[in-house]
């Protein structure tokens, strides 16, 4: 598929590339270019944790989006933006107040391509006895994203990140929920530890992070992690 091979990321040395369309076993998304084995590395350690911590996980993905209308900002020269999501929705996850509780683990890539802003894509790996689905996507009657779903308190996490109040009705939809490729349905998983299935599906759909592609690397920021362990 690749007719020239490097072995290590050009602005990076310590980033190593890989080219096969499956990493130990599970399959991986290459139709975009070489991944970063790291990258690879680190998001098979996080679902291996999350899978021997839960006895089921539920899993899926997310893209967060700057609003079109936002012009470039300070917010978007680090990942400061990224902490604050991720500290307001485990707020908003301890807030649901579950029979089970769920620690957040997670997956980040910071992208950009063309655009002016970057973006993030997520995956995101709960306990399944505590969630187990998103609930419904649009606003309310009043455009405000005021549910008790779990996509509603993603957005209002999203929201407050950025410095804006959860009803505010100009924004829309910012969190996207990725599909899956083959059958144009929103993903999410349900994986366990000895169902190779679902990790593979879920190996893949991970896989789409760690793509060389679209990485604004050396620019002196992380563009990758994941949860501590």
């Amino acid at each position: 598929m690749f007719d020239h091979r490097p072995l290590r990321h050009f602005l990076n040395d310590k980033l190593r590339l890989y080219y096969d369309d499956t990493y130990y076993g599970y399959s991986v998304q290459v139709e975009d270019g070489p991944l970063i084995e790291n990258y690879l590395e680190s998001s098979l350690l996080m679902l291996n944790t999350a899978t021997n911590i839960n006895y089921n996980t539920f899993a899926f993905r997310i893209e967060l989006r700057f609003p079109k209308v936002m012009p470039r900002l300070p917010m978007h020269d680090d990942n400061q933006v990224l902490a604050r999501f991720l500290r307001f929705l485990r707020y908003e996850l301890k807030t649901a107040k579950t029979k089970y509780t769920t620690q957040l683990r997670y997956i980040w890539a910071r992208e950009q391509d063309t655009s002016i802003k970057p973006h993030y894509h997520l995956m995101i790996l709960l306990n399944k006895n505590a969630f187990d689905s998103l609930g419904v996507f649009a606003s309310d009657e009043y455009d405000m994203y005021s549910r008790d779903n779990l996509y509603h308190r993603m957005m209002r996490a999203w929201l407050k990140a950025m410095g804006y109040d959860h009803d505010d009705p100009r924004f829309q939809q910012l969190v996207n929920v990725s599909k899956n490729k083959i059958t144009g349905e929103y993903w999410t998983g349900i994986l366990h530890r000895d169902d190779w299935f679902s990790m593979d599906e879920a190996m893949y759909m991970a896989s789409y992070l760690c793509k060389a592609y679209t990485k604004p690397i050396g620019q002196g920021m992380h563009v990758f992690d994941a949860s501590r362990v």
